[in-house]
């Protein structure tokens, strides 16, 4: 379960707006458009800026803060994010956003690499449909 919710937490961090899948690369678009120089690796400086340029992107009224209301009209559907509900500074989406991205620097590098990024991918993937046999608890 614990690898769900990083999984959806990881997936939830960069799909938060709709510019995420808009003109990404066909192959993996997420990972290329946060490896700001392009080295192969996301610095935690190249995964926080990304969450400043979405915050900025979400808060359409440039109050300072993320309604559940810009959230939602940034999702496709209207949806809001998951597991987020009121209103939510920058500071709060950057420290939401750093836990996320160090419980994916599994070997606490201070880089997301290929094999993490990879890793996580499998992870969602793998839980895309409830286990064979029963359901998922």
């Amino acid at each position: 379960m614990k690898k769900f919710l990083l999984a959806a937490a990881f997936g939830s961090t960069l799909l938060a707006a709709p510019a995420f899948a808009q003109d990404a690369p066909r192959g993996g678009g997420m990972f290329e458009r946060l490896d700001a120089n392009k080295d192969g690796v996301i610095t935690k400086d190249e995964f926080m800026a990304e969450v400043a340029t979405r915050f900025a992107r979400l808060d359409t009224n440039k109050d300072g803060k993320v309604s559940d209301a810009e959230r939602g009209a940034a999702r496709p559907g209207g949806m809001g994010g998951r597991g987020m509900s009121g209103d939510m500074t920058l500071a709060d989406m950057q420290a939401q956003s750093a836990k996320r991205f160090d419980r994916i620097d599994s070997n606490h590098d201070g880089k997301i690499d290929q094999a993490e990024r990879q890793a996580i991918m499998a992870r969602m993937g793998n839980r895309q449909a409830p286990p064979t046999g029963g359901s998922e608890n």
